[in-house]
């Protein structure tokens, strides 16, 4: 389809000329006659080669999506004023916003102030966390979505292909991810949930490239982009001044490294103050630590890049895919484990079933992570991390390391915010060498135990959650007690 005008949409929205093209569609100047004055508006197109009923799902869950952001009202967040259904695709109405987008400041003034990106990215964070606040990830924050206007005004746009916490339609499918290559999370590239830290990654990322001029994992393809964002540590920034330490800490590849939304917002405002950002020890240790290099086995994880016309799909290796070998994990090294155990083979089906009651393991595709049930009544999900010798401290050190630094990040984030309530950390009794739990309640009144141990060089998590205002002394126990076993266990191996 070329750049021909479309008709006249709901008898009032006249398309004036094209303003510009992505992978998601094409954004048109629109004249609204009824009350006579310009808007924006996105044409959102959908590959028509995927089958009909993919594509009738696709054009419901976008026109669901850009309603829920037109809900919105935020000054950093470019006001979505109508969704039209026009010849089977959505059409989205909004503010004309006179100025250029962060790409183009970029590319027209070269790297800017420190300061003033902290700025930029201080009105964004904003607009971040008041969508995440309503369930809404955006899954595409990069610099030609971030709009600077005549006046000054920095604002985000395009949540043409945001997701809605809980909402299990899929917007690209399980082996397509739609973003751009470079600006797109870890944990999305792995297959793994996105949530509010994958927008905070993308921020990051975006923030880079305005004070340094350049996107901090571009290659000359955009599939040695994405093999970089996955492997690759982020380049020591030049440019950033006392920006630099917080983008190395959102930048962090696991997202329980990064920063915090609050703690991100006081960084950002020292940074744009001219002062030196001060960051929790967990973002702090994370922007100090060059990161490990991730192996990437094809075996594990393919990475494949398919253009269609103006549209990319970026394909993972799905549920079906042979994983990668892993090494026998009850051998154990000098110092601790040599691998980490598979966590699905950590609970008898007894316990598990004394937990969630006919559930069934479901293994993440490295096998690091194992969840049960994911009805609304309960969940569960165990996580083991494995942690090797570095710069000469034994493994156990640097998993005890790593766990100090996530206890004082969780403690940094206790109190009420734009995604719940996380309450004090509690101590924990006969669990691992080093152990502490804490509980968190969401917005959608659904309450989380969560328990952090550590065995030699393990650090597992524990995370239990029912659909609840608060959490119960039943919900602790049951986590205690799976906590324990799984404690015994790894003991038992080691």
């Amino acid at each position: 389809m070329g750049d021909s005008l479309p008709p006249v949409l709901a008898g009032r929205y006249r398309a004036l000329e094209p303003l510009g093209a992505g992978g998601m569609g094409v954004v048109w100047r629109a004249r609204d006659e009824m009350l006579g004055r310009e808007v924006a508006i996105k044409e959102v197109r959908i590959a028509p080669h995927l089958p009909q009923v993919r594509r009738e799902e696709m054009r419901e869950r976008t026109m669901r999506e850009a309603r829920a952001a037109a809900r919105l009202g935020h000054p950093a967040i470019v006001t979505v004023h109508d969704v039209i259904d026009h010849d089977g695709r959505p059409w989205i109405v909004m503010d004309l916003v006179r100025g250029r987008s962060l790409d183009q400041v970029i590319k027209q003034e070269g790297p800017l102030p420190p300061e003033r990106v902290a700025a930029i990215g201080l009105a964004v964070l904003d607009a971040l966390a008041l969508a995440h606040q309503h369930g809404i990830m955006h899954r595409d924050v990069k610099p030609p979505n971030i709009m600077i206007s005549d006046d000054g005004r920095v604002l985000l746009t395009d949540f043409g292909i945001a997701t809605i916490s809980g909402d299990t339609t899929e917007l690209t499918g399980a082996n397509n991810l739609v973003g751009s290559p470079g600006y797109i999370a870890p944990e999305r590239l792995r297959g793994q949930v996105d949530g509010p830290p994958a927008d905070l990654w993308s921020l990051g990322a975006t923030l880079y490239t305005a004070v340094e001029g350049r996107a901090p994992f571009h290659r000359s393809l955009p599939i040695a982009t994405l093999g970089a964002v996955l492997t690759q540590e982020t380049p020591h920034p030049s440019r950033a001044g006392h920006l630099g330490p917080v983008l190395l800490a959102m930048l962090a590849k696991e997202p329980r490294q990064r920063p915090g939304a609050a703690e991100l917002r006081v960084a950002l405002q020292q940074v744009a103050a001219g002062r030196p950002a001060t960051l929790g020890s967990a973002a702090s240790s994370a922007s100090r630590r060059r990161r490990r290099t991730l192996m990437l086995g094809a075996a594990a994880v393919a990475v494949a890049l398919a253009v269609a016309g103006t549209a990319g799909a970026i394909a993972l290796a799905g549920p079906g895919d042979a994983p990668a070998a892993r090494p026998i994990p009850s051998a154990r090294s000098d110092d601790g484990f040599a691998a980490a155990p598979d966590p699905c083979e950590l609970l008898p089906p007894g316990e598990v079933r004394a937990v969630v009651p006919s559930a069934d393991p479901r293994p993440n595709e490295n096998r690091t992570r194992c969840d049960w049930g994911g009805s609304p009544a309960t969940w569960l999900r165990v996580t083991v991390t494995h942690y090797g010798p570095r710069q000469g401290r034994p493994s156990h050190e640097v998993a005890h390391a790593f766990f100090e630094s996530q206890r004082a990040k969780v403690e940094a984030d206790v109190g009420t915010g734009p995604f719940g309530e996380v309450r004090p950390v509690r101590k924990v009794t006969g669990v691992g060498k080093d152990s502490f739990a804490y509980d968190i309640i969401t917005l959608d009144e659904r309450a989380y135990h969560k328990i952090v141990f550590r065995v030699r060089n393990l650090l597992v998590e524990v995370d239990l959650s029912i659909k609840a205002s608060a959490p119960t002394r039943a919900l602790r126990t049951k986590a205690i007690r799976v906590a324990r076993v799984i404690s015994d266990e790894l003991h038992s191996r080691n």
